[in-house]
């Protein structure tokens, strides 16, 4: 059986509790990667994280694009949305007022920077919030194929560790160094007669480095985002 540790209770709107923002409905055509078991809460997907049903959103917007030729938010909430079931104009209006993106201008969704907003403008319209981070969507749009321009939060957070620690071990190095072979600098007197003090910050700053690397691998652990 698959883990359902990540669904959320019954009171939250029924997107964010079946792990399936952008409510989609369950086809038998479609096996969706992460699908709970049993698949479906009546017609609407169930995802064992929010994770897989990000990333099921994005891919059927890829498929709309790619298979269907709908290249404008006008089209794509007709067709995800259909007027015999919803408010098309109140959808289309939402999503304009929330990515300032013309309904009739063509996108790519096959770009970060156009899908990024219209997924994130549709989980909240479908579901009156967006409580997912940029990690996780992110995430979701990495495993549909739509790379973010720039580095995860996880790694870009791992890096700064890194570096904070790497900086730290250079600044002790330079210090042991100056001590011995620029004695006579001004500039570095203060260094020369504080060693001890500089190589402890440093050693804390080296330890801190380390440890916040730690912590942010243990928190995207957490999240459900390695």
């Amino acid at each position: 059986m698959s883990d359902m540790s990540n669904l959320k209770t019954s009171s939250e709107p029924r997107g964010i509790r079946n792990n399936n923002p952008c409510n989609l409905v369950h086809l038998d055509r479609n096996k969706w990667q992460g699908l709970a078991d049993p698949p479906t809460d009546g017609r609407f997907c169930v995802f064992v994280s929010p994770i897989y049903g990000l990333r099921a959103a994005a891919l059927n917007l890829i498929a709309y694009q790619d298979r269907q030729g709908l290249r404008t938010i006008q089209a794509i909430v007709e067709r995800w949305a259909p007027p015999s079931e919803n408010d098309v104009a109140a959808y289309v209006a939402s999503i304009r007022a929330q990515t300032g993106i013309s309904p009739d201008r063509f996108i790519d969704v096959h770009s970060y920077n156009d899908i990024r907003p219209l997924l994130a403008a549709m989980i909240r319209h479908e579901n009156g919030l967006q409580p997912y981070t940029d990690a996780q969507i992110d995430k979701a749009l990495t495993m549909a194929g739509v790379e973010p321009p720039m580095q995860s939060m996880r790694k870009s957070r791992t890096v700064k560790g890194g570096q904070v620690a790497g900086a730290a071990g250079a600044a002790t190095t330079v210090a042991g160094a100056l001590s011995e072979w620029a004695p006579a600098l001004p500039a570095v007197e203060f260094i020369k007669n504080n060693l001890g003090l500089v190589l402890i910050v440093a050693g804390a700053a080296v330890l801190a480095g380390v440890g916040y690397m730690i912590w942010a691998r243990f928190d995207d652990r957490r999240k459900g985002l390695r």
